[in-house]
C-alpha cells in the first residue's frame, strides 16, 4: 500500500501550488534537459497571458515529483478538507456550484432533474455541501438522477456512495477507473474518504450522458488516472448559450511515468481541438483552483448589466488555457525524458 501512496498520492491540490506537499527530487537530472524545459514553460507562460496564469500551476517546481512522503497522507487531506467552506453559487442558469474550497462539485439542472459531476470526500461533505447548498439554491437533492465520478481518487467520489444509496442515482465512471476501483486495493485509501459506490454505468470517450433536455459528452481525458473524463455540455446565461468543458483532473501524481505524462499532454491537445471545433468558450475543473471558482464567483456576484461573464473566457481563451496547460506538462517531462517531450511537439 505504501508504495502504491508514494507513486500516486501527492498532487490533489490539482497541481494549482496553492498547498505546498511536501515536494522531493525526481527522476535523475542526466535524463533530463534544463534547457528543454525551459522552453515548454515559456511556451505554456506565452499563451495563458496575464489573464489565465492559472493554467500554469504544473509549470511550478520543474525538475520534482509530486509524493507526499509515508505517512503524510492523512495530514495533507485533513489541511486540504479544511480550508474552510465555498457557499454554493448558481453560475449558469443551468449550472451550480456546491463544492469545496478544495474540490468542486457541479450540478447541472435539466427539465427531468440534476446532473452531477464529482461527489466530494464523503458522507459528510455529500450532506454539508452538496444537499444542503442545493436545498439553499432551491433545488431538491432528490431530484439527483445521473453522477458522473471523474476519476478513481477518493476526493471525487467519496460522497458518491451515500447519494447512491439515499437517492439511487446512476452513477457514472469511465470503464478504466471502474477497474481501478474494483482492483483488491485501491490507489491509495484513507478514513476521510469513504468506500467507492457500487459498480454501474461505464462510459467511454464520445459516449453522452442524457436527462430531460440535456446532454454531456464524455471526454477521455487519460494522465491524472488512466480513465480520467471530463464533460461537454450547454449552458445558458439568460438568453445567450455557451458551450462548457469540465477538465476532469490535472495533478501530476504519479511519479515519472514518461507515458502518462505524454497522455495527459494529448488529452490537453484534445480538448485545444474541440474548443476550436465546437466553441468551447466556457473552462471549469474539479478543483476550484484550477479553474478560479472562487474569485470568478465573487466578480459575478458583482455583475452588473451588460458586464460579461467571468467564466466565459472565450474560445481561444479555452485553446490557450490548454496550450498553456500542456506546456507546463511537457515541461515537466523534459526534466527526466527531454526526448519523450520533443518527440510530442
Amino acid at each position: 500500500m505504501a508504495a502504491r501512496m508514494a507513486r500516486g498520492t501527492a498532487a490533489f491540490v490539482s497541481a494549482v501550488g496553492a498547498i505546498s506537499l511536501g515536494l522531493v527530487a525526481g527522476a535523475s537530472a542526466a535524463e533530463g534537459n534544463a534547457e528543454v524545459s525551459a522552453r515548454h514553460v515559456a511556451a505554456a507562460q506565452e499563451a495563458a497571458g496575464d489573464d489565465l496564469t492559472l493554467a500554469l500551476g504544473n509549470c511550478k517546481d520543474i525538475g520534482k515529483t509530486f509524493v507526499i512522503p509515508e505517512g503524510k497522507l492523512h495530514g495533507m487531506l485533513e489541511k486540504l478538507t479544511t480550508l474552510g467552506p465555498r457557499p454554493p453559487v448558481t453560475v449558469f442558469d443551468n449550472l451550480h456550484y456546491v463544492g469545496t474550497k478544495w474540490v468542486s462539485a457541479w450540478a447541472i439542472e435539466t427539465s427531468d432533474g440534476i446532473i452531477l459531476f464529482d461527489a466530494l470526500n464523503n458522507a459528510k461533505e455529500a450532506k454539508d455541501y452538496i444537499e444542503a447548498g442545493l436545498e439553499e439554491l432551491g433545488l431538491d437533492p432528490a431530484d439527483i438522477k445521473k453522477i458522473i465520478v471523474a476519476h478513481a481518487h477518493g476526493d471525487h467520489y467519496g460522497g458518491a456512495k451515500y447519494l447512491q444509496d439515499t437517492y439511487g442515482p446512476e452513477v457514472i465512471m469511465s470503464a478504466l477507473d471502474w477497474a481501478e476501483l474494483e482492483k483488491p486495493e485501491l490507489q491509495y485509501a484513507d478514513e476521510l474518504w469513504d468506500a467507492p459506490p457500487e459498480r454501474d454505468v461505464a462510459v467511454d470517450d464520445g459516449d453522452t450522458v442524457t436527462l430531460g433536455d440535456t446532454t454531456a459528452q464524455i471526454v477521455l481525458m487519460p494522465g491524472h488516472t488512466v480513465g480520467t473524463i471530463g464533460i461537454v455540455f450547454d449552458v445558458m446565461d439568460g438568453d445567450e448559450a455557451h458551450k462548457a468543458v469540465i477538465w476532469g483532473g490535472n495533478g501530476l501524481n504519479f511519479g515519472p511515468d514518461a507515458g502518462r505524462f505524454l497522455d495527459m499532454m494529448h488529452s490537453a491537445d484534445k480538448v485545444r481541438e474541440m474548443a476550436a471545433e465546437e466553441g468551447i468558450d466556457v473552462f471549469l475543473s474539479n478543483h476550484p483552483g484550477t479553474d478560479g471558482t472562487d474569485e470568478k464567483a465573487e466578480r459575478l456576484a458583482n455583475r452588473k448589466d451588460g458586464d460579461p461573464h467571468p467564466f466565459v473566457i472565450g474560445t481561444d481563451g479555452v485553446e490557450r488555457f490548454m496550450t498553456a496547460l500542456r506546456e507546463c506538462v511537457a515541461a515537466q517531462l523534459a526534466s527526466f525524458d527531454a526526448e519523450a517531450a520533443d518527440s510530442a511537439d
